[in-house]
């Protein structure tokens, strides 16, 4: 029984060590202008090693838009306007969680308020939430506000899109 428990112990523990929030890869090797990962992904490139990928989709945990930045190659940010008690947005940072729980909720009543939310935390909150990644070039990024001003009002105009295009996301407006 006591090797059970230290099975256990040392899972967690090499958990927690190994522990990479981000997922890291090279938008440059995506075709950015032609979105062909798939048709309901957009990349928006907002300046060197800054990325924000819109899209929406459909989980057993909720459905609606989304989008993620990426700032070189690693994933910092993921909001998931999924309506009603179920939208959400992760804050990636490159450090072992404390907690279990990965999710910070957002208290809108539905996932048009959530966009609106979501543009609200990219324009106003990014460089906090910047200067906490474990990464040192990330906690030193200078966004370029008018490019990332562009960028937000693009990733916005896509989601809102896919609330009035996608029929799979009708109740969740």
């Amino acid at each position: 029984m006591l090797s059970a428990l230290r099975a256990q112990i040392k899972r967690q523990l090499l958990r927690r060590l190994c522990y990479d929030a981000s997922v890291r890869f090279n938008p440059e090797d995506l075709d950015l202008a032609a979105g062909e990962v798939r048709s309901d992904v957009e990349w928006i490139r907002v300046q060197p090693d800054v990325d924000l990928k819109v899209y929406w989709k459909v989980l057993p945990i909720g459905k609606g838009p989304a989008v993620s930045l990426y700032a070189f190659g690693f994933q910092i940010l993921r909001f998931d306007c999924f309506g009603a008690k179920d939208g959400h947005f992760h804050l990636l940072l490159g450090w072992p969680s404390p907690t279990s729980e990965d999710r910070i909720w957002l208290p809108e009543p539905n996932a048009t308020a959530q966009v609106e939310r979501t543009v609200f935390e990219l324009t106003k909150n990014v460089t906090y939430y910047l200067q906490r990644h474990n990464d040192e070039r990330v906690r030193r990024l200078h966004l370029e506000p008018a490019t990332w001003s562009t960028a937000c009002t693009q990733a916005r105009d896509r989601m809102l899109h896919f609330l009035c295009s996608v029929p799979e996301l009708a109740d969740v407006k």
